[in-house]
């Protein structure tokens, strides 16, 4: 039987976290509209085409693969045959020398990046952690993973520093020793566990999305693009509608907003709906990461590699993504696609001097490790980006202590994405967000028919 409310769900954003909660919501039978600012689907993973290139908007990885939270939606609405995926398992460290990257607990025993010795120091740390609770992994949230690292040698450091770019696109200092627990544990596969990562095949992770996307339609759900909400109107503690940028008054009983929560809070709401203790509670989330990534397209394959990690301090480069390696289909034939990128001072990605500095330390780095680079080199594309993503990861601002999925002051109204309770990185968060708030969601909806 088709469950309806007499207004259709609202939902503010087409990111990951917004399309993921409206493919539960209409897998259920609720009619749903979506409303995305942008011309595109897909929030912070929006791509574009360049010069016949599909260019993320920074690197996107599916962690874990057939665990990850966005797998989890997908089956659940029966849609994972709609996505085929491409594995990325040509994982390597770079310190003058390759290394590969370890697929598991097991595999550190051979980690030739470090001495033998310090690789027993790892274990001793990593084992307990895969073998934890995610329940014990919670008490370690206000902790900074450099808390269980700080007495470790260089060696072993230069090890959870790749790690740490790798699953949270940030250096160890900014990471919670809590979340580093949880992906530790949900990449264990002793506890059902996998260390697998994935990205579209068809190109552009934004493709995801698209799948989302398309589903919601076909399912007698609308999403518009290019429609800015200005306000989401609350009358007696309740939430009755939302006003769009040209004043017209969509009505609704039920408005979910899927992008940054402490965003929303200031912006969307008349003043006196929420009090100024529970802003400044909600705005402490407010913690930004920072990159730099260029794109650079390449007239010849410099590595068979998918993902090269440089480790050390000596390097600008944190992380070497060749993208055409992981699929073709994202550069014209006979053209490769690579992304390098590294975290970097909030203030730095206004600085466009600094930013040419960046990249030109990038480049030198790319030849002395490919000596090929130079004379294949066609074209560069930097960008710099202000992240949300450490409201994700930073101590004391995981988990639990994140922004809650509705709030006792305004009935109708919910939150999902990575600002919001959830675990895990990015856009795996938003999908885990969804899939936490989802049920919420529908006992409020029930409630109400």
């Amino acid at each position: 039987m088709e469950l309806s409310t007499h207004n259709p769900i609202l939902i503010i954003g087409a990111g990951v976290g917004g399309l993921s909660v409206g493919t539960l919501l209409v897998k259920d039978g609720f009619k749903i509209r979506v409303f995305e600012k942008s011309g595109k689907l897909g929030g912070r993973t929006a791509s574009m085409e360049f010069r016949n290139h599909i260019l993320d908007n920074g690197f996107h990885i599916m962690p874990f693969y057939k665990k990850s939270a966005i797998y989890d939606v997908l089956k659940s609405a029966n849609i994972v045959s709609k996505l085929k995926l491409a594995i990325v398992d040509k994982i390597a460290f770079f310190d003058g020398n390759f290394h590969t990257y370890p697929k598991g607990i097991g595999d550190i025993l051979k980690l030739s990046l470090i001495p033998l010795k310090s690789r027993f120091s790892l274990l001793k740390i990593l084992l307990p952690m895969a073998f934890t609770s995610m329940a014990k992994a919670e008490q370690l949230d206000q902790t900074p993973l450099t808390e269980a690292t700080k007495k470790l040698d260089s060696h072993s450091k230069t090890f959870f520093d790749a790690v740490c770019m790798l699953a949270f696109a940030d250096t160890a200092d900014h990471i919670s020793l809590g979340e580093f627990a949880r992906t530790i544990i949900r990449a264990n596969p002793f506890k059902g566990g996998t260390s697998e990562f994935a990205y579209p095949d068809m190109g552009g992770y934004d493709q995801i999305s698209q799948v989302m996307g398309n589903y919601i339609q076909e399912n007698n759900s609308e999403i518009n693009i290019e429609t800015t909400i200005k306000k989401i109107l609350v009358k007696d503690s309740c939430v009755t509608g939302v006003v769009l940028s040209d004043g017209k008054i969509i009505e609704s009983d039920c408005v979910i907003v899927s992008y940054p929560a402490y965003h929303a809070i200031n912006q969307l709401f008349d003043e006196g709906v929420f009090d100024d203790d529970f802003i400044k509670h909600t705005n402490r989330l407010n913690k930004t990461t920072s990159v730099v990534e260029v794109h650079f397209a390449l007239s010849k394959q410099i590595d068979t590699r998918q993902v090269v990690f440089p480790v050390g301090d000596n390097y600008t480069s944190k992380g070497i993504f060749f993208i055409s390696n992981i699929t073709p289909s994202v550069s014209p034939k006979g053209e490769h696609l690579i992304i390098v990128g590294t975290p970097v001072k909030p203030e730095e990605t206004d600085n466009p001097a600094r930013i040419k500095e960046i990249v030109s330390d990038m480049k030198k780095e790319l030849s002395k490790i490919y000596p090929d680079f130079d004379s294949a080199l066609l074209w560069e594309r930097p960008m710099a980006w202000k992240l949300v993503e450490s409201v994700v990861k930073e101590p004391g601002l995981v988990w639990k202590n994140k922004m809650p999925h509705s709030v006792s002051e305004v009935k109708g109204l919910f939150f999902v994405g990575d600002s919001t309770i959830s675990y895990g990185i990015g856009t795996d968060s938003a999908a885990h967000s969804a899939i936490l708030a989802h049920p919420k969601i529908v006992k409020f909806l029930k409630k109400t028919i």
